[in-house]
């Protein structure tokens, strides 16, 4: 039957590739074609189920529940109703993620007790892998506009199968508005005000057109401009030095989206760039801010083609070009100035070799490039490899996944093979059970993952390779009646030979190695309840260094239990009441339980260990829809209500103290979204 309506629970799920592979996001069938991010797919429209659905996990789209993976799906309704400022705000509520300081102020993601910052999260939007290449990291905190999510699916656990080496731990996928939808114009305006300082201030434009004259065609274009900084409280550093930050943490963003789309064939455009500044580098109070930049362009081009109703090619072609950490002032004891570009292109095929049997397999080829924009052997600018301006890499990889749903249990086995032009090969299998028994779903995970090195770790490595990182998982998922679900999982990493930076004082060198071991073990819980009234979830998470554990630079002296910067326990509360149809009120609470901060040791070895007490995040948020006009919208909101002391550690033993974060803040945001067909009614 190929990809027709009979068998439709295997063949949805082969409906659409994941955004992370980034391929057309368009069902083999215009009857099973799923829509826009965040309408019911074909399987819910059929069933009348409404259900979330997934297409994260797989080169494939399933339920929420039959998703290969433990994956965690947010609304753009969800995200608006909450007040959600940016990625950080929407990750608080997701379960096993919490944050972690870097060098130069930066924040990055760490996951189940292991820091993830360097290659081992990876952030998507829109099938555009965003991580920079130089270090593999993301920065975090008001970095893309929240008001043109469509939906936000995260991962957690490994994707290295489906993604590759940056893909390690957990993956984030961000679909926006895109070419996805109907003719509309959106404007966003947000105005912030921190207690002592300027808050987040931003003005977003979007809009899109479908040519109704040629069926098929399709635009949309995007560009939002933002001010803001990450704190306006008083950073101390372990040395007794202090800065306030108000005024000295910038974060001011630039986005820019544009894509043209003609029946299958697809362009899109994003340019990011970020500007911030620190008062602090490594680890002391620096006696004036450094600015540190971040900018990239991403380009693809997609298409597809059917030879068969059984066969479905599918190629991909990606242009990445970045700068990351960047201080362009030569004369800056920091000055780094270095370029990045990747060419990638990308063949997937599938096949509906049997109605409860679908093959899916491809290759993927990227080239890599890292180039010196200015001097070496001043401020932090150092040749790649000791004495090279340009360094380029080679990565091939082919994978494949069969995907069977029998009725003893659904079967999903992959796999991926790849080969660096550096550091060799790497090979990872994953093994899925699912099964259902009336409301009672189970999965039954194994994976395999890696972590590519960058550009930079190569660079600054002791024959670096990459770390191998094994995960079982367990979940099951209860409907308790209507709009009730409870999911809980439980989980075991095991990471060997992590990537670890080094520096030796004495030589002024710095390095990064394979060394030892990390694990950890827990359980996730979730709890969601929806009705007429809103809806309201609570999340709960834990974890405990598992396994072997010798990386000394991510273990607490004296404190056995955890690992530095992460806390062991995370609950979460957050939920909108419908006041009036027209008026909600949202609540957010996030308790993190204790963390450790560890400073650089001294002359004896002896490092000094600040304990950081819990805390409580509390916002507020109220929203008003339709205020005078159809798609007029009124939000206002308080973050940190209870003004709690909250900071992140460094979740390794780098000597950087906690750094503040999530100052009060009181925001209000004017939205209005125009379309044509308002006019019809």
């Amino acid at each position: 039957m190929g990809f027709t309506r009979h068998g439709r629970r295997v063949c949805v799920w082969l409906a659409l590739l994941g955004a992370g592979t980034g391929f057309a996001q368009t069902a083999p069938e215009p009857t099973l074609d799923p829509g826009p991010p965040g309408t019911p797919s074909a399987e819910a429209q059929l069933e009348d189920e409404p259900e979330v659905h997934s297409q994260v996990a797989s080169f494939a789209i399933t339920k929420l529940h039959d998703s290969p993976a433990v994956v965690t799906a947010i609304t753009a309704d969800e995200i608006r109703a909450s007040g959600a400022r940016d990625l950080m705000d929407v990750l608080l509520q997701v379960p096993g993620f919490f944050f972690g300081v870097d060098v130069q102020g930066t924040v990055g993601p760490g996951f189940r007790g292991l820091w993830g910052q360097e290659g081992k999260v990876l952030l998507i939007i829109d099938g555009k892998e965003i991580n920079e290449q130089l270090y593999s990291t993301m920065q975090l905190g008001h970095e893309f506009p929240v008001e043109l999510i469509e939906r936000i699916e995260v991962v957690r656990g490994p994707g290295s199968v489906i993604y590759g080496g940056n893909a390690e731990l957990a993956v984030i996928n961000v679909i926006t508005r895109g070419i996805q939808g109907s003719t509309d114009a959106l404007v966003v305006g947000t105005y912030g005000q921190l207690s002592h300082g300027n808050g987040r201030r931003s003005l977003t434009l979007s809009g899109r057109k479908v040519f109704e004259s040629v069926p098929g065609l399709s635009a949309f274009a995007s560009g939002s401009l933002g001010q803001g900084q990450r704190s306006d409280a008083v950073f101390e550093d372990f040395f007794g030095d202090s800065a306030s930050m108000n005024g000295a943490s910038r974060m001011d963003p630039t986005v820019i989206q544009a894509g043209v789309g003609y029946r299958d064939l697809q362009l899109s455009l994003l340019y990011q760039r970020q500007d911030t500044t620190s008062v602090v580098s490594v680890d002391e109070v620096l006696p004036a801010p450094a600015s540190t930049d971040f900018e990239s362009f991403h380009a693809e081009l997609s298409d597809r083609f059917r030879p068969t109703d059984r066969i479905e090619i599918i190629p991909r072609l990606n242009l990445t070009l970045g700068e990351s950490y960047r201080d362009s002032d030569e004369s800056s004891d920091f000055f780094y100035d270095k370029r990045y570009r990747r060419l990638r292109g990308r063949a997937m095929a599938r096949w509906a070799a049997f109605d409860f049997l679908q093959l899916t397999g491809g290759v993927d080829l990227a080239f890599d490039q890292g180039q010196l924009r200015g001097p070496a052997g001043i401020g932090l600018q150092e040749p790649f490899n000791g004495d090279e301006d340009v360094v380029s890499y080679r990565n091939v990889a082919a994978f494949v996944e069969a995907y069977s749903d029998n009725p003893i249990a659904t079967v999903v086995v992959g796999a991926r093979f790849e080969d660096h032009s550096f550091f060799g090969s790497s090979f990872v299998p994953r093994l899925v059970l699912l099964k259902s028994f009336g409301p009672v779903s189970g999965k039954a995970l194994y994976s395999r993952a890696f972590r590519a090195p960058g550009i930079e770790n190569i660079s600054l490595g002791e024959d670096v390779r990459p770390e191998r990182t094994t995960v079982y998982e367990l979940e099951a998922t209860v409907r308790l009646g209507e709009g009730q679900t409870l999911s809980a999982n439980a989980f075991d990493v095991g990471v060997t030979d992590p990537i670890i930076y080094s520096y030796n004082a004495d030589t002024a060198s710095e390095a990064y190695r394979n060394l030892g071991r990390l694990g950890s073990r827990g359980i996730e819980l979730d709890y969601r309840l929806r009705g007429p009234w809103g809806r309201a979830q609570v999340g709960y998470s834990f974890y405990r260094p598992g396994g072997r554990n010798d990386v000394e630079d991510y273990l607490v002296p004296g404190q056995p239990k955890a690992f530095t910067g992460l806390p062991t326990h995370k609950a979460t509360l957050t939920g909108t009441a419908k006041v009036l149809s027209w008026l909600s009120v949202s609540p957010t609470a996030v308790l993190v339980g204790r963390r450790f901060a560890v400073g650089a040791a001294d002359e004896e070895g002896v490092s000094e260990v600040e304990s950081l007490s819990p805390r409580l995040l509390l916002n507020l948020f109220v929203r008003a829809e339709n205020v005078g006009t159809k798609g007029l919208e009124i939000g206002a909101g308080v973050y940190n209500l209870l003004g709690s002391d909250f900071r992140v550690a460094q979740p390794y033993n780098g000597g950087h103290a906690p750094l503040p974060v999530f100052s009060r803040e009181f925001l209000v945001k004017l939205t209005y979204l125009f379309e044509p067909s308002y006019d019809d009614e």
